[in-house]
């Protein structure tokens, strides 16, 4: 069997929390060995995250917690007690890339910043993954996932105009910083196998939010306008709209002319020479909007979304989390894999996110349990003996 593209890769997670869990999972999943330093007796705080498996609450049965952390090992490590301090820039001497998501001040705050273990590995790449970034006025603020979208700028695009501006679902702010931290991670590995020189990598999750908005900024940047939501008053095309069974989007954009849409939903009075032009569908937008909800209440999501594809226009169907579980496009790309824990046996959940031809994605193995290497990494790797680990649970350092 041939390796996977990160083999050799060796990183430390330290903070936990959604982003940094996020970027260090899609490492490991290419073949890093991550090990993920968490808190003696609490953990990682996504440990308390439900939801649970069988609804019961339990550090071990974290559903958000066991997705992000397939494929690493988890040590416990009080890493603000000196022994802990010790310990840390001896793992930091072991990687070669420590990923971690901690206010700015925070490991400076105890003599474990960046300088203090890059001094321990001069070629350590360090990427710290916090809401505001490593300089500004804003840097050491604590923010949640609604408060870097609605200060990314993205919120205030979101919405209908005639109301107040609305939110992504599922904090997918520290998502896509955990995906832009990955990537900038991998750029800085690979300039450090040429220079032998590591870097501190610093991601704002505000910044990778805002990076979304290329038409809004460019377009105040060059006008000074600032562009809003958009009118309620509209044609419905392009939008969600009801259907039989749940919501879909029917859109006039593509190759086929506006006849087509209009034979596909089958309203005859859709076919009135008023609606036959961009301008005209505009303008007469609330007329058009009902005789949409006319035509699209006939159908199911499903059977409209084939029909209009074999058709070859642009409309679309929302899909609920069931139904991206039977997705055909999803099960073809073998989107979904299995889980091998106590908790996961058998359970199936998102695995490969991108493809590689040669050493892609490999469930190595489930989320770990917390502490769970233990003596593997501080007997195997770093030499304790059994009886100084007894000393060093003993003290709470882990």
């Amino acid at each position: 069997m041939l390796g996977q593209v990160l083999d050799g890769i060796k990183i430390l997670e330290l903070g936990g929390g959604k982003a940094s869990s996020f970027c260090a999972r899609l490492l490991a999943d290419y073949g890093a060995d991550v090990i993920k330093l968490e808190a003696p007796g609490s953990g990682d705080v996504l440990r308390r995250h439900g939801p649970f498996v069988g609804n019961t609450p339990h550090a071990e049965k974290s559903i958000p917690f066991l997705y992000l952390n397939t494929n690493k090992r988890s040590i416990t490590l009080d890493i603000v007690s000196p022994t802990g301090c010790l310990i840390l820039k001896r793992l930091a001497q072991w990687a070669n890339v420590v990923v971690e998501g901690h206010s700015p001040s925070h490991l400076k705050g105890f003599g474990m910043g960046y300088e203090a273990l890059s001094s321990e590995n001069p070629s350590l790449v360090m990427t710290s993954i916090t809401p505001f970034g490593q300089m500004g006025p804003y840097r050491d603020y604590k923010a949640s996932d609604i408060v870097t979208t609605a200060m990314s700028g993205l919120m205030y695009l979101s919405g209908d105009a005639d109301k107040e501006p609305i939110r992504n679902a599922l904090d997918q702010s520290l998502y896509v910083a955990g995906t832009q931290a990955a990537g900038a991670t991998l750029a800085a590995v690979y300039q450090g196998m040429a220079t032998s020189k590591g870097q501190h990598i610093d991601v704002s999750i505000t910044e990778c939010m805002a990076l979304h908005l290329v038409q809004a900024v460019s377009s105040y940047a060059y006008m000074g306008a600032v562009r809003g939501r958009r009118s309620p008053m509209n044609s419905g095309l392009d939008e969600v709209m009801p259907c039989a069974d749940g919501y879909v989007l029917p859109s006039a954009q593509g190759s086929q002319p506006w006849e087509v849409a209009v034979e596909l939903l089958g309203v005859e009075e859709m076919k009135a020479p008023k609606f036959s032009t961009a301008e005209g569908r505009i303008a007469h937008g609330p007329e058009l909007y009902d005789l949409l909800i006319k035509g699209l209440w006939k159908w199911n999501r499903k059977d409209l979304f084939h029909a209009s594809a074999e058709r070859r226009l642009l409309f679309g169907m929302v899909q609920d989390a069931g139904d991206l579980f039977e997705c055909p496009q999803l099960r073809s790309r073998g989107f979904y894999t299995k889980g091998t824990n106590l908790e996961a046996d058998g359970v199936e959940f998102p695995g490969e996110i991108v493809r590689l031809s040669e050493g892609s994605y490999r469930m190595q193995r489930p989320a770990p349990l917390l502490g769970q290497h233990n003596e593997e990494v501080y007997c195997g790797m770093l030499g304790y003996g059994k009886e100084e680990m007894s000393l060093l649970r003993r003290w709470g350092v882990i």
